[in-house]
């Protein structure tokens, strides 16, 4: 997965390490086990969300990165395909061109 996406994963590494963070905070506060357990659900409640968040933007940018290149390499085939069409025909042209100055060489030839 890190060689796919190393940007997805290091934001969700970080949400991950934040979120453990966090909790040992909790864990460990003084308090009773009532509040513990309460502030415990409230908080991966939002540490849910701000992950689904995090991972909804990182896909968006990405998909928008994705149908950039995507453009940009449909764009150059089209130049490419464009470049070798010109190319195809001038050489065409110049072939037929040179094939009648031969005709017209060749006749003068066997006259002289």
């Amino acid at each position: 997965m890190s060689n796919e996406r190393p940007g997805l994963t290091g934001v969700i590494t970080f949400l991950a390490g934040a979120a453990l963070g966090a909790g040992l905070a909790l864990l460990f506060a003084p308090q009773s086990g009532k509040e513990t357990r309460k502030k415990i659900k409230e908080f991966s409640g939002k540490v849910a969300e701000d992950v689904k968040e995090g991972y909804d933007k990182v896909s968006k940018e990405a998909r928008k990165s994705i149908d950039q290149v995507k453009t940009t390499a449909e764009n150059a085939i089209e130049h490419v395909k464009s470049f070798i069409e010109g190319a195809k025909t001038g050489l065409k042209r110049e072939i037929k061109s040179e094939l009648k100055a031969e005709e017209v060489q060749a006749p003068a030839k066997k006259k002289g």
